[in-house]
């Protein structure tokens, strides 16, 4: 038996058909659009810096990033666009804050999957 593949082709039919139904009934759509767009560091980190601080500005998030304004301004609103972050503005400042906690409660939770794991290429 070659490592981790099976020498059949099926054996289980009726859980493979059970696994089948059930998810053609899921649209997987608007999750894995979430996951790509935060699928990203400077994202990553914008959403965890709003778990740090409630609120922060453009300005301040592009400091913590490292990067210009536009580039910051760029990631929120992909953040914004899948419902992860909120905004107002006050002044001539743009703040932004978490919207959706969930996802920052996954990004988070594969933060605790990843502890002692090596990738391998």
């Amino acid at each position: 038996m070659n490592k981790g593949i099976c020498d059949v082709d099926l054996i289980h039919v009726e859980d493979v058909n059970d696994c089948k139904q059930e998810l053609e009934t899921k649209d997987f759509s608007i999750l894995l659009t979430q996951l790509k767009l935060i699928a990203d560091e400077k994202r990553l980190k914008i959403l965890k810096s709003l778990t740090i601080k409630e609120e922060l500005c453009v300005c301040d998030l592009a400091n913590i990033l490292n990067a210009t304004i536009a580039n910051t301004s760029h990631h929120l609103q992909q953040l914004k666009k899948i419902g992860a972050v909120d905004s107002r503005k006050e002044g001539k400042l743009l703040y932004y804050r978490l919207k959706n906690r969930d996802l920052v409660d996954i990004i988070e939770f594969g933060m605790t999957l990843n502890k002692g794991v090596e990738i391998h290429a």
